[in-house]
């Protein structure tokens, strides 16, 4: 339970820190494949969006899928913890869990964008109310759409410019 925790602070303290150099290359193997991955994130961030739990749980596991098929090292233990938090989204789960369970996997993807250049189409929101964060494609949705107030859609701000 220590080394979660020690985790998950790491993915907090690294995904607050202001990036002002460049961020890291990557092959455009791993670059492609981590696309690949946000884009998923995007089919889990609609689930939660519009809530339904066994749309929840089915985006949860093609994510999971996503991120397994990670070769690059570094990254592939980055997303070690995620892949068993999204095993925990499932559809008879408490909406309020699962939220949680999305927010340390949207901590993990935080920390991929802010760390890795990985384009300008995805960026990092949060939400002061529910103190949750999640990865958002600016690109496609300009406005704010927060996963896990379902009574205040369009609170939060954005918190990367990439």
């Amino acid at each position: 339970m220590k080394n979660l925790m020690f985790l998950f602070l790491n993915f907090v303290l690294l995904s607050n820190i202001s990036f002002a150099g460049e961020r890291k290359k990557l092959t455009e193997e791993t670059k492609s494949k981590l696309i690949t991955v946000l884009d998923s994130n995007e089919s889990l961030h609609a689930a939660f969006f519009k809530y339904e739990g066994k749309n929840v749980e089915k985006a949860a596991q093609s994510l999971k899928t996503k991120m397994k098929a990670i070769e690059n090292a570094e990254i592939k233990k980055l997303l070690k913890f995620s892949i068993g938090k999204l095993d925990e989204l499932k559809s008879d789960t408490e909406r309020e869990t699962n939220n949680q369970n999305y927010h340390l996997v949207s901590m993990a993807l935080i920390h991929l964008v802010n760390t890795y250049d990985l384009g300008d189409a995805y960026n990092a929101y949060s939400c002061p109310m529910v103190k949750k964060k999640w990865v958002q494609n600016s690109k496609k949705m300009a406005r704010v759409h927060n996963p896990y107030a379902p009574g205040m859609p369009h609170c939060g701000t954005q918190d990367s410019e990439h």
